[in-house]
């Protein structure tokens, strides 16, 4: 190689006590004849002389596998990039969502520029001047129109005891039948100025003969006034079916009879006005009490106050009567009357048609109620 002489081939020699001398030695090197002194290098040693190559045992070592140098192949290099592309992109995430946090927005102050005031050029007002409406006289407050004027009866400012009125009732009515002139049954009865001439008709006609005096099973009370009376069912010979006692309380403790109730009653008054049906309007004392009024139409039930009426003893003389709700009347028995509460009363009764046909009888007022209509 490079143009060196071909060498001859090497011959294979006898084994030799002593070392054989190599064909070749490098030339001796000499070291430069310096100056000796401070400065001069030491002289380097001689380099040992190579060893000679050994062709033979080179031609004897083993020959190569060609197979085996084709089916070995060298290691493959690992790729890095996935691995890195996935830690960029956890990287470049957590950066994102922490972006407010570690990298604060920016704010720039922008200084507000200093405007100098505009000049201000006064125009001349044109709006209109409002118009000044003229005064209006403030209304003159109405009065409301009364409600009717309840005209209640004059009611004794005593309490009623009942034992002594029981005690008394008989006592009082059977001094009445016996008494023999009128001045002392005058004695007997409450107002007696006003009852006088019916109390004198009625004897004049005989006297009753009793049968029995009992105190009612309802304690009853007045309209109006809404005081307790004391009441007695008295029968005689000549009205089985009973008649109503009412006694009056004076302040001194003692008792009166009530007379118009005790002699329509007796007589059955209102008993004759159901039969015989006058068109003109009449006055009773009754015993009445607030009903449901089944037997009417639905329609006059929703417009209608309804009462059973009472006019003996027993139930023989009884009948429904009825009053508009919106009329006097109508409110103030609505408005004075409780359910299951038992009232004596002096009545206008008539006989009348309802709206729907049917007849009724109509309670038109009440005695001691005004129930005039105001304008």
């Amino acid at each position: 190689m490079f143009g060196a002489a071909e060498q001859p081939p090497f011959q294979t020699q006898p084994a030799q006590t002593q070392p054989a001398q190599p064909a070749w030695q490098p030339e001796p090197v000499y070291a430069p004849a310096y100056q000796s002194g401070p400065m001069a290098m030491p002289a380097q040693a001689a380099l040992p002389a190579p060893a000679p190559l050994d062709f033979a045992a080179m031609r004897e070592s083993p020959t190569i596998d060609k197979a085996s140098m084709e089916a070995w192949q060298p290691p493959r290099k690992h790729s890095y990039f996935l691995p890195v592309f996935f830690i960029v992109l956890v990287v470049g995430a957590c950066v994102w969502v922490l972006r407010d946090d570690l990298i604060p927005p920016m704010v720039v102050e922008i200084p507000a520029g200093k405007s100098e005031p505009a000049e201000v050029t006064k125009t001349p007002d044109t709006t209109p001047q409002p118009v000044i409406a003229p005064k209006v006289p403030e209304p003159v407050p109405t009065v409301p129109e009364p409600e009717p004027e309840i005209r209640k009866a004059e009611v004794p400012k005593v309490s009623v005891d009942l034992v002594a009125a029981s005690e008394s009732g008989q006592k009082l009515f059977l001094d009445l039948l016996e008494s023999s002139t009128a001045e002392a049954r005058a004695k007997l009865i409450d107002q007696p100025e006003e009852h006088s001439a019916d109390v004198e008709e009625f004897f004049a006609a005989g006297k009753p003969r009793l049968l029995s005096f009992k105190p009612s099973n309802a304690t009853p009370q007045l309209l109006p006034g809404q005081l307790i009376a004391p009441l007695f069912q008295v029968t005689t010979r000549e009205n089985s079916h009973g008649a109503l006692l009412r006694l009056v309380p004076k302040e001194d403790g003692t008792f009166l009879l009530d007379w118009p109730l005790f002699a329509e009653t007796h007589q059955r008054r209102l008993a004759q006005f159901l039969e015989k049906k006058p068109a003109d309007p009449t006055w009773f004392q009754v015993g009445m009490r607030r009903s449901h009024a089944l037997e009417l139409s639905e329609s006059e039930r929703n417009i209608q106050i309804s009462f059973t009426l009472q006019g003996s003893a027993d139930a023989s003389v009884s009948c429904l009567a009825v009053c508009t709700k919106d009329t006097p009347i109508g409110r103030y028995l609505g408005r004075e009357t409780q359910w299951s509460v038992v009232y004596l009363a002096r009545l206008l009764l008539q006989h009348r048609q309802l709206a729907d046909g049917s007849a009724a009888v109509v309670i038109l007022d009440c005695e001691g109620a005004a129930t005039a209509e105001t304008k």
